[in-house]
């Protein structure tokens, strides 16, 4: 589909389904942020479906508070040592 600025456009926008986490990269570094589970092309119910079904090689950490700011970070699955929900 195309608007008015004959800029393509997808129509198959998905709900964010936010999970805030707390992750720990192989480096030793400790985040808390969110992640959306609706993100893949198949939306997950649970975090350890996000994971072990999406096909992406990265997850998209937000909200994350770092250096006294709130920051966005794209980290690569495999360098996560572990991950859990932070409510």
């Amino acid at each position: 589909m195309h608007n008015d600025d004959n800029i393509q456009t997808n129509e198959k926008w998905q709900e964010i389904k936010a999970q805030r986490v707390r992750v720990k990269l192989t480096d030793g570094q400790i985040f808390r942020g969110k992640i959306n589970l609706n993100s893949e092309a198949v939306p997950a119910d649970r975090m350890s479906d996000f994971f072990l079904k999406g096909v992406s090689p990265f997850v998209i950490l937000f909200d994350v508070t770092a250096q006294g700011r709130n920051s966005l970070f794209i980290v690569n699955k495999s360098h996560i040592l572990w991950i859990t929900p932070d409510d």
